[in-house]
């Protein structure tokens, strides 16, 4: 199985001189990938080709999220993961078995009483009882986890608000195959215990390309998509 796996979409791409959104939409339009994964901050939604899967981020407003899971707004291929529960991706006889984790830490609030804050604040943030809803996945077998912060120990980014001792607390528990990560904004990948761990840079610099087969996760540097030839969809046999 191809996936194509992107981190933080905000802002403007340059080259083209578009949203990084509508960016995105293109290349999940052509790429020759079988799914894509978000790691949260897509910050502005919209139909896609081909299915996305991802978590929201600090910078994403829930709300609107949940009115198009519930199908009130015309949006297609855009799949919501819900904190703790594993969303099985299939193709042909091959099966890839993924979860995550939604929002950013904040301390502030992750131990927030009800109506201690408005909703409205808390919105883009996980607390202690989404991290719990995560715990109770541990056994099971998980192929990608996705943050968008990042686990906290391994030279990933500031703590504790971009790594987060809790997330690495979910890592050594639920021992994903691999986590995906956004928020810090730099590339990092590395191996802990039996875990592929990466820190994803955001869209206006590159995307990536697993290959779940082989193991191989390609950097792809972004740029306007007639340079992008080699990874467009040729094999459309696949």
């Amino acid at each position: 199985m191809r996936i194509g796996i992107f981190g933080d979409i905000q802002g403007y791409f340059g080259p083209t001189n578009q949203l990084l959104i509508d960016y995105f939409a293109d290349l999940v339009a052509t790429l020759d990938c079988d799914f894509f994964l978000q790691t949260g901050d897509m910050c502005h939604y919209r139909s896609f080709a081909r299915p996305v899967y991802w978590i929201y981020g600090n910078n994403d407003w829930p709300p609107v999220i949940r009115e198009i899971a519930e199908g009130r707004r015309d949006i297609t291929n855009l799949h919501h993961l819900p904190t703790g529960q594993i969303v099985t991706l299939q193709r042909g006889e091959e099966c890839v078995r993924v979860s995550g984790l939604n929002g950013a830490f904040e301390e502030i609030y992750y131990h927030a009483r009800p109506g201690e804050y408005p909703a409205y604040e808390l919105a883009g943030y996980f607390q202690a009882s989404d991290i719990e809803a995560c715990l109770a996945l541990a056994g099971e077998s998980i192929d990608i986890f996705l943050t968008h912060g990042c686990p906290a120990g391994l030279g990933l980014g500031r703590e504790p608000d971009h790594a987060v001792p809790v997330i690495r607390e979910l890592l050594d528990r639920l021992q994903p195959r691999y986590l995906f990560c956004g928020h810090a904004h730099f590339f990092r990948c590395l191996r802990y215990g039996p875990s592929t761990v990466c820190s994803l840079a955001p869209l206006e610099e590159e995307f990536y390309l697993l290959d779940t087969q082989t193991d191989q996760l390609e950097r792809v540097k972004s740029r306007p998509l007639p340079e992008l030839h080699p990874y467009r969809q040729a094999g459309k046999g696949r």
